[in-house]
């Protein structure tokens, strides 16, 4: 009996999971998307590689290095 609880009690627990990953996920993406994280980014990373283009858009390593970033995050929370 107590095994048939808990593997009705476990889709609740993972989709109740999800949903705070999605949350968290969407308003660490709203945060560290803007151009000021991404010009934060690039004076920690200046030295070693440059991160903006001419247009000070962000490359696609500046947007893998916030990716890992965000996962880093996610997996702390």
């Amino acid at each position: 009996m107590n095994k048939e609880k808990e593997k009705k009690q476990l889709p609740d627990f993972l989709y109740g999971m999800k949903i705070r990953t999605a949350v968290f996920a969407f308003i660490l993406f709203m945060l560290l998307s803007t151009p000021t994280a991404f010009n934060i980014l690039n004076m920690i990373f200046n030295s070693f590689v440059q991160l903006l283009n001419d247009k000070n858009e962000p490359t696609i390593l500046a947007r893998i290095i916030m990716s890992f970033i965000i996962a880093f995050l996610l997996f702390i929370f």
